[in-house]
């Protein structure tokens, strides 16, 4: 079972009326959803957690230092110049001044 509360149950309910309105409850002025899960999300969670935190080692590892304000933001300077990665889930962009850095990067 998942408790959806917020936003998301008006989102929810908009995209499919017939599905979820039904089973909208009440707490007070809060919408709240319950709903059964198909397939397990903790475990999706687990190995999202795992991935970005090999591959946090693994840049690291290369010079890389993590922006303090971005989790998914790292720096490091190759040829006197800024080298900057950021990423979200497995997609990664990759920025320099010089294409040969950008490309040797993603080898």
């Amino acid at each position: 079972m998942m408790k959806i509360r917020g936003a998301l149950v008006d989102i929810l309910v908009y995209l499919d009326r017939k599905l979820y309105a039904d089973h909208v409850v009440y707490y007070g002025k809060s919408k709240i959803l319950y709903v059964l899960m198909l397939k397990e999300l903790y475990g999706m969670l687990i190995a999202s957690l795992l991935y970005y935190r090999r591959f946090v080692k693994d840049i690291k590892k290369i010079g890389f230092v993590l922006n303090p304000y971005d989790p998914c933001t790292a720096n490091r300077i190759v040829n006197g110049l800024q080298h900057t990665i950021v990423w979200h889930v497995d997609d990664i962009k990759s920025s320099h001044q010089n294409k040969e850095v950008n490309d040797n990067f993603l080898k």
